[in-house]
């Protein structure tokens, strides 16, 4: 990881982090001192499971994944985490804490890293910062829950599922699919077994039936979904191929 100076071309594309949007011009500066901006390249941490957690970060560009290895040494992906989300938010919570996994990141990646004592100083007259701040936080746990509560269907369900939340914007009504761009998912199948709590070779099984059924259209790295109604009623468990038990 390093420390790079941002340029004034940067500093003008802070309005795209709901974090900056409401800010005047001074503001987002005030904001924008009080930070460090880091970059990862793919495969780098941002911070270990462990560490003491002082410190958060707001996700510019690229992706990172909050993983933990279990007793086997295989990876589990907790959240897969995209701009303009916050990671490592302990640091700003729970003073005193520990990060409770490492964060890795999946492309190279740039995030806006803040001190807690720091940015609380400077935001204590900014509560729209807060506002946004209390947004995300939401958006998390609402996250959590919904992979909780994913990992009691199948398979397919739980990858469909995936596929569809990589896919479509944030909140999007599956019901109007019709009204989004579709998004290829730039998830490599080892990733996606991870996220869903399966074996890359599950994935791998499951991802190769539905392209034969042409469903989707597998690329190097990325998945392109090509009957979408029929990924939703997978996810859904509307479709008979949702019905393997959940490994």
């Amino acid at each position: 990881m390093k420390v790079i100076q941002p340029s004034m071309a940067f500093c003008e594309t802070l309005t795209d982090l709901p974090l900056f949007a409401s800010l005047n011009a001074q503001q987002r500066l005030a904001l924008l001192s009080c930070a460090e901006i880091v970059l990862c390249e793919k495969g780098e941490l941002f911070f270990r499971q462990g560490e003491k957690a002082d410190r958060f970060l707001l996700l510019k560009s690229g992706r990172v994944k909050m993983r933990r290895l279990n007793p086997n040494g295989n990876e589990v992906v907790l959240h897969l985490s995209a701009p303009p989300q916050m990671i490592g938010c302990k640091g700003l919570t729970l003073p005193g804490s520990s990060y409770p996994a490492d964060a890795v990141a999946v492309d190279t990646t740039v995030a806006l890293r803040f001190g807690r004592n720091l940015f609380l100083d400077v935001v204590g007259e900014m509560p729209d910062v807060f506002f946004g701040l209390l947004i995300d936080m939401n958006r998390r746990l609402s996250d959590v829950f919904a992979l909780q509560t994913s990992l009691r269907e199948s398979v397919d369900s739980r990858i469909a599922n995936l596929l569809l939340n990589q896919a479509f914007p944030e909140d999007a009504n599956w019901d109007d699919w019709r009204n989004y761009k579709i998004k290829r998912v730039r998830l490599t199948k080892s990733l996606m077994a991870a996220i869903v709590g399966t074996t890359t070779e599950t994935a791998i099984r499951v991802l190769s039936r539905w392209r034969k059924r042409g469903l989707i259209r597998t690329l190097r790295g990325c998945t392109e979904i090509l009957e979408p109604q029929s990924i939703i009623d997978i996810a859904m468990l509307k479709s008979p191929s949702a019905v393997e038990q959940p490994i």
